[in-house]
Parts: structure tokens; C-alpha cells; sequence
């Protein structure tokens, strides 16, 4: 697309915007239509507005430039996913605690599917949900949010990125984490900007399936002994050990009773 170098007073400039509109946007619905007409009226605002701050042919050619990639790019609500909001990172109290209620439950998960629920030849839950989990708990626990990205969490759990997305929709299925999607807004050249950022993580404790899951599989000790913190023990074994020394002889009383009459 190109301009001609005419004076900012002159409306021409965007005419030239609008007789030259953007390729048409991979919209369907009548307001996403609006929205991309919408946008495609401010850019050429925008745009027009910069042309008539231009003072050498450099700047001009470098607005149109950056017009011609941002009409090329398209609306930038076609560019972030569904469902994503302006939104901050949950803040997270997890503890030492928590952090091994959560990875024990997810042991206990993986190993019940194991044994009784998964398919011949399948694995169940896969082994490498454990370590992205740990990573996304060593996050919350040092920073009270896990915001990262995909491939952070890969480097940070030592998997590729198509695992670390794997793994999290099993751990979505289970209630152990759930995910945030969020955008930001950013400046550029032709005024602000929505773009995608990375996702949020609340992690919890299993939820649904996966509370079902722990309370299916979850298995009483098979130890006959008593618990450490058992009454029942501490009394009984109280009694036998100190039983002999407790007991009084028969007639102790009634001497001492008989020497205190005659005193």
C-alpha cells in the first residue's frame, strides 16, 4: 500500500486508508465483523495521524510499513484464545503441607489406575504428570503464583512442550490444577495492543474425578499394631509394665488402721 505525500491538513490521506482496506479478517459472526471494521477504522486513524507527524520520506515509509504488517496480521482479537480475560495470577498459599497431601494423592491415583483400572498395554497416568506437577508446586511454593510458560515449565520438568500440555489436561481432569487463560494489553507503534499471555495455574488438591479417585483407592494400613498416638496402647502397655509394683498386699490397710486406733 502506498501514500501520498501530502500535507496532514489534507482528509486525503484517509481516504487513501479507506479505498485500500485491510485483507478481510477470518471472522464469522456479526460482531466479530464490527469489531474488525471497528479496528480497522482506528488503524487508519492512527496511521493517518502518523503520516501527518512525518517530516522525511523515512518515516513515512516506515509508518506504511507498519501499517502494511499490522493490516497483513489482521484484528488482534483473532489472535488470543477463547475464554481468556484480564486477569492477574491467583495467588496461592501452598505450604510444605499441602505439597505432599497433593503429590501423595496423585501417587495414590497413578497407582490404583495401574493395578485396576487401565487398559492392557496402557499406562494410566503417565509418569511425567508427577514431575510437572512437583514443578508447578516448587513454583507456588517459592513464589505464591505459577504463571510460566509452556516451555519454561518443560525445561523447568525436563519434557518437551507437547508433554508438559499432555500432562496438564490430565491433571485438569483429576482437579489438581486449574488453568487461567489470560491476554494483556502491550504498546506498539500504531497505539495498544491485545495480545496473548502466558497461562495461570491454581493448584489444589484433587477435585471431582480425582477426589472420587482418592477416596476409591485409598487403602487402610495393613499393620495389626496401634497407632503411636493410640490411648488404648499407651494405657494397656502402662498397665503391663507397672502392674506387679501398683498392686498393695491384702492387709496393709487394716494394720495401719489398727496401729492408728491404739496410738
Amino acid at each position: 500500500m502506498s501514500f501520498d505525500h501530502e500535507p496532514a491538513n489534507q482528509p486525503s490521506l484517509f481516504g487513501d486508508f479507506a479505498a485500500q482496506p485491510p485483507a478481510p479478517s477470518p471472522v464469522k459472526s456479526a460482531r466479530s465483523r464490527n469489531r474488525a471494521a471497528a479496528w480497522e477504522s482506528d488503524l487508519a486513524r492512527t496511521a493517518t495521524y502518523l503520516m501527518g507527524q512525518c517530516r522525511t520520506d523515512e518515516e513515512r515509509a516506515f509508518v506504511e510499513r507498519l501499517y502494511d504488517e499490522a493490516a497483513d496480521e489482521g484484528p488482534d482479537f483473532t489472535h488470543y484464545r477463547g475464554k481468556s480475560a484480564f486477569q492477574n495470577a491467583p495467588k496461592l498459599g501452598i505450604d510444605r503441607n499441602a505439597y505432599a497431601r497433593i503429590l501423595k494423592a496423585l501417587d495414590m491415583i497413578e497407582r490404583g489406575i495401574y493395578r485396576q483400572c487401565r487398559e492392557k498395554g496402557k499406562q494410566g497416568i503417565p509418569r511425567t504428570a508427577a514431575r510437572v506437577l512437583k514443578t508447578l508446586l516448587g513454583l507456588a511454593l517459592q513464589y505464591g503464583e505459577v504463571r510460566p510458560s509452556l516451555e519454561g515449565i518443560g525445561r523447568l520438568a525436563c519434557v518437551c512442550k507437547q508433554t508438559v500440555v499432555n500432562c496438564l489436561k490430565v491433571l485438569q481432569l483429576y482437579g489438581f490444577v486449574v488453568v487461567h487463560r489470560r491476554i494483556k494489553r502491550i504498546r506498539t507503534a500504531l497505539g495498544l495492543k491485545v495480545v496473548q499471555d502466558t497461562n495461570a495455574y491454581t493448584i489444589q488438591e484433587p477435585q471431582g474425578l480425582g477426589a472420587l479417585a482418592t477416596r476409591l483407592f485409598s487403602q487402610a494400613s495393613e499393620s495389626k499394631k496401634p497407632s503411636a498416638s493410640s490411648k488404648d496402647s499407651s494405657f494397656n502397655k502402662t498397665k503391663g509394665q507397672n502392674s506387679g509394683r501398683a498392686e498393695v498386699p491384702d492387709g496393709v490397710y487394716s494394720n495401719l488402721y489398727e496401729q492408728w486406733g491404739a496410738a
